[in-house]
């Protein structure tokens, strides 16, 4: 039975290729060459505090100064989640970024998501998925909505 509510984007704040400790922290992972990588299964890892057990969580290898988002890989990232969107039968709107999901534990806007759990706040804080460094002047959540959306309306 799915139980997959909604769909979290991560980085690993890594390297550009997916360790142990990534590949057992994600369900998917998308290196800097764009290459996907199978994780563990959903509710199997510590991705999103509090939520591992209703989130399926995919991860852009990376992230740091010295390994920023490349382009490759987040239009990668992007089309694999809106293809795991479609899957788990999920709309867009179902996708959020961890750095969304800590400002939702900051604020208390959590609970229209999901009940409080003492878990949750371990979120607070997270910054995944807020710098894409060749995007400039953009709501990056916006925007990262906006090109899953574009590939989710042309898969099948």
């Amino acid at each position: 039975m799915n139980n997959v509510k909604y769909v979290i984007g991560h980085w690993t704040a890594g390297n550009y290729k997916p360790n142990d400790i990534d590949l057992n922290s994600y369900q998917i992972l998308i290196d800097g060459d764009g290459r996907e990588h199978l994780g563990k299964p959903q509710g199997k890892t510590a991705s999103t505090a509090g939520m591992n057990s209703i989130t399926f969580n995919i991860a852009c290898c990376g992230g740091l100064e010295r390994t920023p988002i490349t382009q490759v890989q987040f239009e990668k990232f992007c089309y694999v989640t809106a293809r795991e969107l479609k899957r788990l039968k999920l709309p867009v709107s179902a996708f959020y970024t961890h750095a969304e999901i800590g400002e939702k534990c900051k604020d208390g806007s959590i609970v229209k998501l999901l009940p409080m759990n003492k878990w949750l706040k371990n979120n607070k804080g997270k910054i995944d998925l807020t710098v894409l460094p060749y995007l400039y002047n953009s709501s990056h959540n916006e925007y990262i909505r906006l090109k899953i959306n574009w590939y989710y309306d042309k898969l099948e």
